[in-house]
């Protein structure tokens, strides 16, 4: 496992004139570019259908036949380059259920750096820190069937912890969650320090843990910049299918009346 390398690659996740069609050929990417440090958290954001969730499955390697330039922590995604990858990289998906397969949250944390041929002692220090990274260490004996859909996204979280990643990848994490569940992921993505990737509609959750945001349409970035700039920007989204986060909103109807 070689978790934590990349911190100091500047450029650790690069994509240079990226574009990609499924067999039909319909563009769903078209010359896309755009780098990211360490540390970075970055909301990626758009209507449905505008090549979000393709370029999230793009940098995990999932789709290897694209065209242009993707490297995370210096390592071209090719087929060939999966398992550097996949050291760097793990992806969060949107339903829990598809990351929880064992039967307790301790089983599911240890699986990724038992498959790295860890000793148990070294397993157990990954289960340990990623259990307390996401606060869940009285979660840790719990049979995954009796979680919460709030517990279970922490859960899945701290499987991808427990690797050590580089980068992170979440599709979607504020989904069917409760608002105190949905403030507690908040005040946890804040806490971990990797680059972050976050495809959301939640744009009130983009605004609390992404200082940047990218914005997509027909699979060209419409915007890159600070997230206050972009989520702000009502004429902006409204043309590209959105609307302002209800935070914003609100706080426009308070300063028109």
């Amino acid at each position: 496992m070689q978790s934590g390398h990349g911190k100091d690659i500047k450029n650790l996740l690069k994509i240079d004139h990226l574009s990609f069609s499924y067999e039909d050929n319909n563009e769903v990417l078209s010359d896309v570019t755009f780098s990211a440090e360490s540390g970075e958290s970055i909301g990626i954001i758009g209507a449905n259908g505008i090549g979000k969730s393709t370029l999230m499955k793009i940098l995990v390697g999932l789709l290897p036949e694209y065209e242009g330039s993707v490297t995370i922590a210096n390592h071209a995604v090719k087929k060939d380059n999966l398992k550097h990858i996949r050291e760097h990289i793990g992806y969060v998906f949107q339903d829990s259920d598809n990351q929880l397969f064992l039967s307790t949250v301790e089983e599911d944390v240890a699986f990724g750096p038992r498959n790295y041929g860890l000793s148990e002692e070294e397993v157990l220090a990954c289960v340990n820190e990623a259990l307390a990274k996401v606060h869940i260490e009285d979660l840790r004996k719990k049979h995954n069937y009796k979680l919460s859909g709030g517990e279970k996204k922490l859960a899945a979280i701290a499987t991808i912890l427990s690797m050590k990643p580089d980068v992170i990848i979440m599709d979607e994490p504020s989904i069917a969650l409760d608002p105190r569940n949905r403030k507690n992921l908040i005040s946890i993505l804040n806490e971990i320090d990797a680059l972050k990737l976050i495809t959301s509609h939640d744009l009130d959750f983009i605004l609390d843990t992404c200082p940047r945001t990218i914005l997509l349409d027909e699979g060209r970035i419409i915007a890159d910049g600070e997230s206050e700039k972009i989520l702000s920007d009502e004429k902006l989204l409204c043309d590209h299918g959105l609307e302002l986060p209800l935070s914003l909103a609100r706080r426009d109807i308070r300063l028109t009346t």
